[in-house]
């Protein structure tokens, strides 16, 4: 008998402890840890951020360019100036640029390759009127890196430069009897530094006008022929439009 009387005094004890258990441990408020989540800021679908991009529009952008202009050149021999040969002439230039342009928070950089070419240049010798200088297939191939600074949404300015290559053949003709004497197709190393004005016409379209000064390095066309240069000052027009296969992706 004092056996199970132990055992029922054991059990009442259990059974109010586990009920003083409950009203003590009753539950946990969640509302407030629920109210922090709601607080948190949502998060953005882009897994980054390109802080260097401050602008509405995309941040890298592919374009084409077309170039048109006048090339007022000159064609001289540096190492021998009293040949009678230096002589200056304006020639046609036209050319294209693909590059790709990566927006700035006051204007953009651009990273590009241009190519041109340039009209025949025909001259008569400073030592020989009855006898011109001839260039043709002068061209010239240059990576270029501009920078451009808005000062509206609209205006703005760019400057820069670029390294490359380019080239002629070299020809001189009787002015009287036509004949022309050609000398072998050479090329050297060119370089060029410009700036211009902008104006965006919309959000894709642009039209520039540049200044750009253009030098090939000195030549030697052959072993008979004294060693020239050929450089100019370029006034350009350019069309440079953004994003041309955009619909293509639609």
């Amino acid at each position: 008998m004092r056996r199970i009387g132990a055992l029922c005094a054991a059990a009442v004890l259990a059974v109010a402890g586990v009920a003083h258990g409950e009203e003590v441990y009753s539950g946990i408020d969640l509302s407030s840890f629920e109210q922090e989540i709601e607080a948190l800021p949502e998060v953005t679908e882009s897994p980054y951020c390109d802080v260097g991009c401050l602008s509405e529009k995309p941040c890298r952008r592919f374009y084409i360019t077309g170039l048109t202009g006048a090339s007022f050149a000159s064609f001289t021999a540096p190492n021998d100036p009293g040949l009678g040969i230096d002589t200056e002439g304006t020639v046609f230039a036209a050319g294209a640029a693909v590059g790709m342009s990566l927006e700035r928070q006051r204007g953009r950089l651009r990273l590009e390759v241009e190519g041109l070419g340039r009209d025949v240049y025909a001259e008569p010798f400073v030592s020989d009127p009855r006898t011109e200088v001839m260039l043709t297939n002068n061209w010239s191939v240059t990576a270029n890196l501009w920078r451009d600074f808005m000062f509206t949404d609209r205006f703005g300015i760019y400057a820069g430069g670029g390294l490359g290559g380019g080239g002629y053949k070299l020809g001189e003709r009787t002015i009287a009897t036509g004949d022309t004497i050609y000398a072998d197709a050479k090329g050297a190393f060119a370089w060029q530094v410009g700036a211009g004005l902008i104006y965006e016409l919309t959000d894709r379209l642009t039209v520039d006008v540049s200044y750009r000064y253009y030098e090939l390095d000195t030549i030697q066309q052959s072993s008979f022929v004294t060693p020239n240069q050929f450089s100019s000052s370029e006034v350009m027009v350019g069309l440079r439009l953004y994003e041309p296969f955009r619909h293509w992706r639609k």
